[in-house]
């Protein structure tokens, strides 16, 4: 496979990988279940399978750069997606959501999903500058072939 067909899977991996996070964790209500897991560990082996930290070329750190910032972002999703049922089992269904359910003010599996929703963007942040900082040591700061003469 030429580096140029390279290119377009690796943006392709990223981009699905991205699109399918963000509908699952914006879009799904109610309590995060082992599907939200199984969709991200998918996701996880898509990238690990097409996406390839090459350097484009000698003149493209800025690439490199963004590129390292774009695989620690949709990693960050992707390791979110796969967190949020061992994370909402951690934080539990608060003491409020029973009362407010049985208030008939809101749905309880609406309600614990929510309260695991906000340590969601700690992983998120977590993974996105770790899988950013590995991005940046494997690729950026590697040197670049001389220019072809």
């Amino acid at each position: 496979m030429s580096q140029q067909n390279r290119g377009g899977i690796d943006h392709a991996a990223l981009w699905s990988a991205a699109l399918a996070s963000v509908i699952t964790l914006s879009l799904g209500d109610g309590r995060y279940d082992w599907l939200s897991f199984a969709l991200g560990s998918s996701l996880a082996l898509q990238i690990a399978a097409f996406y390839r930290p090459t350097p484009p070329g000698p003149d493209d750190r800025w690439d490199r750069c963004t590129a390292a910032g774009g695989f620690g972002a949709v990693g960050g999703l992707v390791a979110a997606m796969i967190l949020a049922w061992p994370v909402q089992t951690v934080v539990g269904t608060p003491s409020k959501c029973h009362r407010l359910f049985r208030q008939g003010e809101v749905a309880l599996d609406d309600c614990a999903g929510a309260a695991a929703y906000s340590w969601l963007g700690v992983v998120w942040l977590t993974a996105a500058v770790t899988l950013s900082s590995w991005h940046w040591l494997k690729v950026v700061r590697q040197p670049t072939p001389p220019p072809p003469s």
